[in-house]
């Protein structure tokens, strides 16, 4: 593979995290890469300044070739993702997440992973000329932005050695999850529910096979679908004025999770081909990061 030897991909992340969906892709993403073969390294900036234009102006004034990092940010030990100190701007290729304000680092090769909606947390768009653009899955894509719909890059770690049903008799209560939706209004009765924010993996994974239901006000989290390995009733809030259409277009990816409490029927009728569904995907990651990597050397003429 005489381009791999000659071509890095640059993963741009914060540390690793396991409670956030997006650092645990673009980890695992820079995993699959040298796992095909591929030089892919991992640079980061310590997590307050991740997307602070004032760290980044003053970052921007070293070597107009290349920059260096000035810390070992924190790693998956599972991972083979080695921390790069060096990027070489004109050659290098780079790999931000949607979040990614401009293009901090200066680098001429610049590939946007939208891991959510673009402008979903910051309220801000601000990308370049002559970028390549992939998502994640299909509701996170902007197509006024990126109009090649087979730019998918879907990475996922399922965690399924902790999600997993233990318990198949008796449960009680609920559980809820607010994340990325605590804006919104309660719909239940929080007083004998659960939180699982911020919690342990193996603390949530217990949760879910102790209640009956997992509600659910973050609409896109991997959480919803965690719940149902356990064994749990999954139910997701719905976001105003968004159809089940737009919430989730990938009619698979809706097995098992209600959008809403009067989807639970389709929701118990489908949950038996969650896992298979996602166990597929989390294969199939292994494609999508070759074809990932294929679709780079053809778009930057490498």
């Amino acid at each position: 593979m005489p381009k791999a030897n000659k071509i890095r991909f640059i993963i741009y992340s914060p540390p690793y995290n396991e409670n956030s969906g997006g650092a645990i892709a673009l980890h695992k993403l820079c995993h699959l890469l040298n796992s095909l073969g591929y030089k892919a390294y991992f640079y980061s900036q310590k997590t307050p300044a991740f997307n602070n234009k004032k760290y980044f102006s003053s970052v921007m004034k070293l070597a107009t070739y290349s920059i260096k990092a000035k810390f070992t940010p924190r790693t998956n030990p599972n991972f083979n993702t080695p921390v790069i100190s060096y990027i070489n701007k004109q050659q290098d290729i780079i790999i931000y997440p949607e979040i990614v304000d401009g293009n901090p680092l200066g680098v001429k090769k610049v590939v946007r992973w939208f891991l959510h909606k673009p402008g979903y947390h910051t309220n801000v768009i601000n990308y370049g000329e002559n970028e390549l653009y992939f998502y994640f899955q299909k509701s996170f894509n902007d197509p006024n932005i990126n109009k090649n719909w087979n730019n998918k890059l879907r990475v996922l770690y399922l965690f399924d050695d902790i999600y997993k049903q233990v318990n198949f008799g008796n449960r009680r209560g609920t559980c809820h999850i607010l994340r990325k939706g605590a804006h919104k209004k309660m719909v239940h009765d929080t007083s004998n529910s659960i939180l699982i924010d911020d919690l342990s993996h193996k603390e949530i994974a217990e949760i879910f096979n102790q209640v009956e239901t997992c509600i659910s006000y973050d609409t896109k989290t991997l959480y919803n679908q965690y719940a149902v390995m356990c064994g749990c009733e999954s139910v997701v809030i719905p976001d105003e004025g968004v159809c089940i259409e737009e919430w989730q277009p990938e009619v698979e990816l809706r097995s098992g999770v209600a959008y809403g409490f009067d989807d639970i029927p389709r929701a118990e009728a489908t949950r038996g081909q969650l896992l298979d569904i996602l166990k597929k995907e989390e294969r199939e990651s292994v494609n999508d990061a070759k074809q990932f990597a294929e679709k780079c050397f053809r778009f930057f003429k490498l």
